[in-house]
């Protein structure tokens, strides 16, 4: 903790800034910077599925999609139930689904409003 004096010769203590949770939140952040695993999150986030099936819904190989899952499974960002010899992945927690999707609209509503400047600017 910092310590310091005021004008008013008053002792004001000052905790210290903690980045812990911020470099939590850039590896989580760096985990989803890939468009696959977004993709891979987007599908999910309507419920578990299995890796073929998403290798059929991406058109990727498999070894490619696995390697991303498990990525994501290693930060707790997707989880696994086996049957049989199917592995089925699911989103870990609701909230990373509506995070997404929130920058998701973020997103569009950037690209409308550079379609708007566009527009105007070319009139």
């Amino acid at each position: 903790m910092l310590e310091y004096l005021s004008r008013q010769n008053t002792l004001i203590v000052k905790k210290e800034f903690d980045m812990d949770i911020y470099i939590l939140q850039a590896e989580i952040s760096k985990t989803l910077a890939h468009p696959l695993r977004l993709a891979l999150l987007n599908i999910l986030k309507d419920g578990e599925k299995p890796v073929s099936e998403l290798v059929g819904i991406i058109g990727t190989s498999q070894s490619n999609i696995s390697q991303h899952l498990a990525l994501m499974r290693q930060r707790q960002i997707v989880k696994t139930r086996k049957t049989g010899s199917s592995v089925y992945y699911q989103v870990a927690n609701p909230k990373i689904s509506q995070a997404c999707d929130i920058m998701q609209e973020v997103l569009m509503e950037q690209l409308n409003q550079k379609q708007e400047i566009v527009k105007n600017y070319s009139k």
